[in-house]
Order: C-alpha cells, then sequence, then structure tokens
C-alpha cells in the first residue's frame, strides 16, 4: 500500500500585498521584511509558533500550513486583528500609496509538503481563493483598510457558521470563484470597511439584455443586510506549485 509520507488536515493561510511589481526595488525590499515582521507578531501574539510552519515564500507572499495543535478559530479571528493592528503600526506615518496593504485566504485542507512546494488540493484552493479578482477588488476599493480576508467554504460554514469565533456571518460577502480546477463559493471581508457597501466587485461588463417589449424593472440596489453573489472567471497569475519551498528553523 502507497502511503504518501506528510498527510494531514491543517489550517492553511497565504497572504500577499498590494501593488509589489509596481515597486521600486528599495520599497519591496521593505515589503518584504513588513510582511514577515507583521506575521511574526500576530502569531506571537495568539501563542501560534510561526517557527514550527511550514511556509513557502515567493517575494511578497506567504502560504503556510500551520501546527496540527494550533487554533483554525484562533487564525480567522484573533490572528487577523492582531495582522490588521501590526499593519496599522508598520504603515504608521507613511503616505497613503507607499502603505503595506494585504489580502488573505483561509482554508482548512491538505497540503504535502514536496520537492517543489506543496502538493494536493488545500494548496492550490487556497491559492485560487487569494488571487480571486473580488478579493483583490474589495482591498482596492476599500482606501482605509489596510487588510482584505477569504475564507473557503469550509472555513465559512464550520468556524464562523458554528460560531466558533466573534466574528458574524453578516460581516462576510459571498462570491463564486471559477478558476480552472477550482469551482466553489468564498466568503469576504474587508477589516474597517463594509464590503457590502462596495457595489460589484467583477469589472466585467455583464452580457447585454434580449430587447423586450415591456419596459424593464428598475434595478434594486443591495442593502448591507442582502447576500450578493457574483460569478465569473478569476485570473490566475502563474504556477501555484513549484514555487521553492523555505522552511523557517
Amino acid at each position: 500500500m502507497n502511503r504518501m509520507k506528510g498527510f494531514s488536515r491543517r489550517p492553511l493561510f497565504s497572504v500577499d500585498a498590494e501593488g509589489y511589481g509596481r515597486s521600486h526595488p528599495r520599497r519591496q525590499h521593505w515589503m518584504q521584511d513588513a510582511i514577515h515582521h507583521v506575521l511574526d507578531q500576530a502569531a506571537a501574539e495568539v501563542g501560534f509558533e510561526r517557527e514550527g510552519w511550514q511556509t513557502q515564500l515567493a517575494g511578497d507572499s506567504a502560504f503556510s500550513v500551520l501546527g496540527a495543535d494550533e487554533s483554525e478559530p484562533v487564525l480567522v479571528d484573533d490572528f487577523v486583528r492582531h495582522l490588521d493592528s501590526g499593519l496599522r503600526d508598520v504603515n504608521d506615518g507613511r503616505e497613503a500609496g507607499a502603505r503595506l496593504r494585504l489580502r488573505a485566504a483561509f482554508h482548512y485542507g491538505v497540503a504535502v509538503p514536496a520537492r517543489g512546494g506543496f502538493s494536493d488540493r488545500g494548496a492550490v484552493e487556497t491559492a485560487r481563493i487569494l488571487d480571486c479578482r473580488p478579493l483583490r477588488e474589495a482591498l482596492r476599493l476599500s482606501p482605509a483598510a489596510v487588510l482584505a480576508t477569504a475564507v473557503s467554504r469550509e472555513v465559512f460554514h464550520t468556524v464562523i457558521g458554528g460560531a466558533y469565533t466573534t466574528l458574524r456571518a453578516e460581516e462576510f460577502r459571498e462570491f463564486r470563484v471559477r478558476s480552472k480546477e477550482f469551482d466553489d463559493a468564498v466568503w469576504i471581508r474587508v477589516l474597517d470597511g463594509d464590503v457590502h457597501a462596495l457595489g460589484p466587485l467583477d469589472a466585467d461588463e455583464p452580457p447585454a439584455a434580449p430587447a423586450s417589449e415591456w419596459p424593464a424593472a428598475p434595478a434594486r440596489t443591495p442593502v448591507p443586510t442582502q447576500k450578493t453573489e457574483q460569478i465569473f472567471e478569476a485570473p490566475v497569475h502563474g504556477p501555484v506549485i513549484g514555487i521553492m519551498n523555505q522552511y523557517r528553523s
């Protein structure tokens, strides 16, 4: 029987910085240092041991597999609050265009260490969620925010819906993401912002409606308590697996 070593289900999360590719090298260097500083600080605040995480690094992004004993509810609740606070600290005194702003994706699944990074669906699905257009647009359209998060169906229904955190389901907005092999709903939240007030987050124009002899009914503006779902093809930027896997010792 072939039993793959390293198989286990773990909390997974990934972060990526907005505007890294447009930044000059000196700012890129600062952004990389600042990302690891805020992640280290947030982990220490909630009692996580980041040194024991399995982490795949790629410039302005980091994909992490947490330890088996580290709490998934703490990750999506307390850790996120401390991450947001840490971002505001490192951005203190910086002009709006020079701030570090992050997207973060949270999932629970399998990510097995492999020669070129991680294999299995958990790593791929976390990457698709992190790179989806609604999450990018939610952060871009929320200038006061420094952090926008997205959680998978598994995390939303089990952790948020199960009332294992202080978060309310109404703080999240549901979207449908389709990207290659990934086709599922994700739930997005903007810290220090209202994701329901941002309007459509799909950059594509909807197809024109067929002509009708009857006038169309006036459009209704969604209220914050309504769930607004967008279905679209998400962009994919480069391969998910194959980045050199760097482990923190």
